[in-house]
């Protein structure tokens, strides 16, 4: 679909959201973090949680989040915006 709000995140502006966030919205980082001690806390029964992540183009702040808290977990990540998933896999080093 030519239209689609995915087809706006094209490479530059794909670029510029990880930045753009931090400035907009307060505690971005913080968030994430957040995010990750609540969802470790729910899956402490679990042997080996794999999570999906979707909508995780960009900056991959939640995954980078998780992974920290908890190093044996898998990821998977989705997003609509190829450029979008292409900048959070250049955050991937940060995700081990």
């Amino acid at each position: 679909m030519p239209n689609s709000s995915s087809s706006k995140f094209d490479k530059s502006r794909a670029d510029e959201y990880g930045r753009q966030s931090r400035i907009a919205l307060a505690g971005y980082n913080a968030c994430h973090e957040l995010g990750a001690c609540m969802l470790a806390a729910s899956a402490l029964d679990a042997e080996a949680p794999r999570v999906l992540v979707v909508g995780a183009g960009g900056t991959g702040g939640e995954i980078i989040a998780a992974a920290r808290l908890e190093p044996s977990w898998t990821f998977v990540a989705v997003d609509p915006s190829p450029s979008m998933m292409e900048v959070a896999r250049t955050h991937r080093r940060s995700w081990a």
